[in-house]
């Protein structure tokens, strides 16, 4: 038995040597990491492939999480009065008011030019800016428009804020038109900022209006039904923008649904962000949390 044991222990160690001896000198290690991206922008982030009919220069959309891109203004943030972003260019696309100056974050404005032309070459050529960077004394004359304006009638925004009930009780019942200051600035807030706590003061944000809609309804959920609309919805990600006010958010966010307002916050973030289906504020505490 003994000799029997020893002539497979010999024959066990021949076998093993020998596929030793057929291994690859130098194996090839499997793939893991991502493809890179290519000259057109075709690549990956995650699980998450990018696509473009256009050329594009991914260097302009991904950021690496720059904080530059992800800086936060809202009313928890606020930004100083003499805050100027550094890199502000006048943008040259088409805008609401031509007689107007639009300026936004130079990389913001390249990447914004970057989708618009993909829109373009998709069919949607209606599409342009309404709103884009706005300097803090810009922003304080804005609300105190809006603050007269819910100051001089009820209008459809105080309904919404304060319900039928509210208003019939302390107003209608009462013969009163016009709300008081302390109820016209609830209403105002709940869907512009003071001045400090607007995105637009960052420049990286831009509103979009479409001729889809008429002069009258610019920067209203009307927005909404456009074809504009529909495409930056499902696309915008892959430039680096966010819907930056979405609907059912509005506790997060602190402002009503805003259909027309994009923030750049880099590819990266921007493609996290839309897949969550989340916003910026949480994405941040996600990554803080994180650290």
């Amino acid at each position: 038995m003994k000799r029997n044991n020893i002539k497979i222990l010999t024959v066990l160690l021949a076998v093993l040597l020998l596929l030793v001896g057929c291994a690859d000198p130098n194996p090839q290690v499997e793939e893991t990491t991502s493809p890179p991206i290519n000259e057109n922008g075709i690549g990956y982030y995650k699980t998450v492939e990018y696509k473009y009919e256009t050329s594009v220069d991914p260097a302009v959309l991904t950021t690496n999480l720059d904080p530059t891109y992800l800086l936060l203004a809202n009313k928890a943030n606020v930004l100083g009065s003499d805050y100027v972003p550094a890199n502000l260019t006048t943008l040259t696309c088409d805008t609401l008011q031509l007689n107007r100056v639009y300026e936004l974050d130079s990389r913001a404005a390249q990447a914004l030019y970057a989708m618009l032309a993909e829109m373009k070459a998709l069919g949607v050529d209606d599409v342009m800016v309404a709103s884009a960077y706005r300097d803090y004394t810009y922003q304080k004359n804005t609300y105190q428009k809006y603050i007269e304006y819910e100051q001089s009638c009820i209008s459809a925004d105080a309904y919404r804020v304060f319900g039928t009930a509210y208003i019939q009780e302390n107003y209608l019942a009462k013969k009163i038109f016009r709300l008081t200051l302390e109820d016209a600035e609830t209403v105002v807030q709940s869907y512009s900022a003071l001045p400090g706590q607007s995105e637009h003061q960052t420049g990286l944000c831009v509103d979009f209006a479409s001729g889809e809609n008429s002069t009258k309804e610019h920067l209203t959920e009307a927005f909404e039904n456009t074809i504009a609309f529909t495409w930056l919805s499902q696309n915008a990600y892959k430039f680096g923008f966010i819907l930056r006010y979405p609907k059912g958010k509005e506790d997060i966010t602190g402002y009503t649904y805003e259909p027309w307002h994009y923030r750049f916050v880099g590819r990266e973030a921007a493609t996290d962000i839309y897949f969550e289906k989340s916003t910026l504020e949480e994405y941040l505490n996600g990554l803080s949390n994180a650290q």
